[in-house]
Formats: structure tokens, C-alpha cells, sequence
């Protein structure tokens, strides 16, 4: 099992997996017959921690949050890119932005994701009721499904619809927020902003209800915080922005130079959230390390020359980067992300600090507080490279800089792509690219950063027609 400081029976875990139903006739999957029923699923505390597990274990599925969303989101920007040899074809229509509707990356996000919100929507809806749990155990068991649910729509938002500082009244996803049946899941598109507010009343409300842990397998009021302060970045409400970010960096320590150099495989000292894998249960093949890591795994991911010639020679994320004849003489490896032990075996770190600082700094910088967002960014850059000088500039060029410092400290962990859309930024790849791309937001081409809606969701859902497509498919 996942996490394992719940003693649940693994029989009992595996039942209550297949309980939740998903939110598209095509992808039901039968009841199975010896199953709770859903009203027995909260008659304990156990039966709805178990089901709580359930829903993360949806969450750190492969084809969401624990690889193919960061690794999509990556291979999207300009920085990293996907090799096209002895690679089976993976993310190659990623790379190249040339998706269409019905394409395996559009379509297994969009459903796993839903598949978290469903299931997180019956927990919110039963968790205050549980009739032998306590009050600290029912505002846990809502604080976290809210969270989940609030972090799946975020993911959602940012993918197939247009960036909230373009268009807030743009349609956007499907807002689900009921505990429906499989026979009344049908739900419009909900506005953009629609959305996003109630992302913020879910995670403000998460605040309240959950305190500090130390699992950093679990959501709690940090990661809540963490996950808040993204979601107003997007809203360009800087001071709510940096608020949060400030509160979720509070009290945690940066990872050393040591423990950047061990690699981005197992939960560190800035480790907000992690998509906690073990042994047991490790997705090998389909993992971050297995496209990352030079050798044992698919070994796909290649950095751009360029990205990898900003990094200054003494910076510790230097090393990141290798040169090696023998596997690819004409692109750098990559090396932040190793196996744990066995291959595949290794923590996805979903959000850590470091992403915080540099929110902040993102945001005092539009602020006009550049000497505020200078030593922001100066804790990042300092913590990797000791003889870092803090920067001087202010205005555009200090946001230019936090933005050039966001590509480099957080390469591989899935923001660029979310990064060029809420900043409305071109999308200009050079250099040793297979697939050299140059179009800026005024251009047709710009419709390729928002992913179409799936057309099994438009086939099945009656409330939505062709019409409802996003723009350019």
C-alpha cells in the first residue's frame, strides 16, 4: 500500500479502491460484487481513511500528478525536450504541440483527474458525519478531499483552458462539486474564474480545518497554503500570492547543496508534498526517473544546449547536466531525478519551498518591492550557488530574472509549460531542438499551449457539443 502509516487490511483497501465510480460511462469500471456499498463506506473512521487513501492513490496514478503531468508540462517549454530514439513513441506529440482530442495525453489526464474530484466530492460530502470519528479526524478527512479536489481542478484549469490573466470569463472545465451517482454526472463548462474561486474556497477552507504534519505523503495546512499561493499567482493577485507563499516557506529549512546533489528521488527538508511511492508499489517503467535518468528506464529526457549553458559552472544545479558519448553524443543528460534502489522506485516531489521563495519574489517584484523580491530570490540562488551575487535589478528586468531563476530551479518538476501561459510569454525554442518552435501570443499558433477538451468527454457528456471545443481543434 502507498502510505503506509494506515493499518488498513489490503483486501479492505483494494475493495474500497474499486468502489468510487468515474465520471464517464466509457470508463465505469463494474462494481465488484463482495464491495461495500457507498453509504457503508463512512459508517468508520477506517472504511473513509481508507477511501481517502484511495483518492491519493488516483492522485499519484502515472497518468496524472505522479509523472505523465510534469513530464507533459516540461517537454511543453523550451528547456527539455524528449529524445527520439529507442523512446516507443512516448510524448512525442506533446513535444511537438501537436495534440489532438482524442490523443491518450489528452484523455487519461482529464479522467484521472476527474476520478480524484468524484471520489474526493463523497468524502467532503460524508467526512463530518462519520459516526466514530472525532472532530480533528472528520476536519481531516474534509481538509484533505478538499485539497484534492482543489489541486485536481487546478491541474485541469491550466491544461484546457485559457490562462486566467488572458480571459477570466473564457469557458473553462467542468466545476464538479456535488457527490453525484453515474447516471446525473453530466456537468457543463464552468468560466474560468468560476473555477478558480472555488479552488480558493476549497483551500481556504482547508486552512481552517487542518493543522502542520509531518507525513509529507499526506496534504495538509502547509501544502493547502502552497497550493493557494499558485493558484493566486495565476490570478495575478500578487500581495494574496506572496501571503501564501510566505506562510507555506515558514519554518522550513532549503535542502543543502549535499541534498540537492543526491537527487530529486525521496522527500526532503523543503518538501512540502510528495507522491510517496514504495517498494511495493512503485510504477517502475512509467515513473519520473525511468524517462529522466540515463540508464535503466526508458532514459528520454534530454536538456536543450542552450537552458543547460545558463547555469553558471559553479552552481551545484550544474551538475545536473552530463555530456556522455556512449548513451547521446549531441545532448546533456539529465541527472536530478535517479532511481531509488530499484528502477522507477522514487518519490515524485510535488511542491517544495524553493517554488515558494520564488513565488514571493515573482510576486514583491510586481509589487514594486524589488529590493524585497531581490532577497527572495537571493535565498534560492545563494543555496545553489554560494558565490551568487544578489541582483540589482528592479522592474521588468528583476521579473525577467526571477522568471530565467523559476526555469532553472524547478526544471523537470512540471511548471514551465503553466509558466508561458499565465505570463502570456513566446514560446521560442533554439538550439539543438528537434522541434524548433517561435510564436508569441499574438500568433495563430498560440492555441497549441491549451490542450482541447477529450472528445470522449464531448461524445459522452450531453451537455457539451463540438461547439464547446477550445479554439484551434
Amino acid at each position: 500500500m502507498k502510505i503506509k502509516t494506515l493499518k488498513i487490511k489490503l483486501g479492505l483497501f483494494l475493495v474500497l479502491m474499486g468502489l468510487f465510480w468515474s465520471c464517464s460511462e466509457e470508463f465505469l469500471t463494474p462494481e465488484p460484487t463482495d464491495s461495500l456499498k457507498s453509504d457503508e463506506i463512512f459508517e468508520s473512521y477506517v472504511t473513509a481513511e481508507a477511501a481517502l487513501v484511495g483518492t491519493y492513490d488516483q492522485l499519484s496514478n502515472y497518468k496524472f500528478e505522479g509523472m505523465w503531468v510534469p513530464l507533459i508540462s516540461d517537454v511543453m517549454g523550451e528547456d527539455i525536450m524528449i529524445n527520439s530514439v529507442d523512446n516507443w513513441g512516448w510524448f512525442v506529440e506533446t513535444y511537438q504541440m501537436n495534440v489532438l482530442p482524442g490523443y491518450t495525453y489528452v484523455e487519461h489526464p482529464w479522467w484521472t483527474a476527474y476520478k480524484v474530484i468524484f471520489d474526493a466530492n463523497h468524502i467532503i460530502a460524508n467526512a463530518q458525519t462519520v459516526p466514530d470519528a472525532s472532530d480533528e479526524q472528520k476536519n481531516n478527512l474534509e481538509g484533505q478531499a478538499k485539497i484534492l479536489r482543489a489541486f485536481s481542478h487546478l491541474r485541469l484549469i491550466q491544461m484546457y483552458a485559457p490562462a486566467y490573466s488572458v480571459n477570466p470569463d473564457a469557458p473553462g472545465v467542468l466545476l464538479a462539486i456535488l457527490p453525484m451517482d453515474q447516471d446525473s454526472h453530466n456537468i457543463g463548462r464552468s468560466s474560468v474564474s468560476e473555477v478558480y474561486n472555488q479552488i480558493v474556497i476549497d483551500l481556504s477552507s482547508a486552512i481552517e480545518l487542518l493543522d502542520y504534519n509531518t507525513d509529507k505523503g499526506f496534504f495538509d495546512k502547509r501544502a493547502a497554503q502552497a497550493i493557494l499561493a499558485r493558484t493566486y499567482l495565476d490570478m495575478q493577485e500578487w500581495e494574496k500570492a506572496r501571503d501564501m507563499a510566505k506562510q507555506a516557506y515558514s519554518e522550513v529549512d532549503l535542502m543543502s547543496i549535499n541534498d540537492m546533489l543526491g537527487g530529486f528521488n525521496t522527500r526532503n527538508s523543503e518538501t512540502i508534498f510528495t507522491v510517496a511511492y514504495t517498494s511495493e508499489d512503485n510504477n517502475v517503467y512509467m515513473s519520473i526517473p525511468s524517462f529522466y535518468w540515463p540508464v535503466a528506464g526508458y532514459s528520454s529526457m534530454r536538456a536543450n544546449d542552450k537552458f543547460a549553458n545558463m547555469f553558471n559552472s559553479m552552481d551545484a544545479r550544474s551538475s545536473f547536466f552530463v555530456m556522455d558519448s556512449n548513451i547521446d553524443p549531441d545532448r546533456h543528460l539529465i541527472l536530478k531525478f535517479a532511481h531509488n534502489q530499484q528502477v522507477g522506485n522514487a518519490e515524485r516531489i510535488s511542491i517544495r519551498a524553493s517554488e515558494m521563495y520564488l513565488i514571493a519574489a515573482e510576486c514583491e517584484a510586481e509589487l514594486g518591492n524589488f529590493s524585497d523580491a531581490q532577497d527572495e530570490i537571493y535565498v534560492v540562488q545563494s543555496r545553489a550557488f554560494p558565490g551568487a551575487i544578489k541582483s540589482t535589478e528592479t522592474g521588468q528586468k528583476l521579473i525577467d530574472e526571477i522568471l530565467v531563476e523559476r526555469r532553472k530551479e524547478l526544471f523537470g518538476e512540471g511548471f514551465r509549460w503553466n509558466d508561458i501561459k499565465r505570463r502570456s510569454l513566446s514560446v521560442k525554442r533554439e538550439g539543438n531542438h528537434w522541434v524548433n518552435l517561435d510564436f508569441g501570443v499574438a500568433d495563430a499558433d498560440y492555441y497549441r499551449l491549451t490542450f482541447p477538451i477529450p472528445q470522449s468527454e464531448i461524445d459522452n457528456n450531453p451537455l457539451l457539443t463540438q461547439e464547446d471545443q477550445n479554439i484551434g481543434y
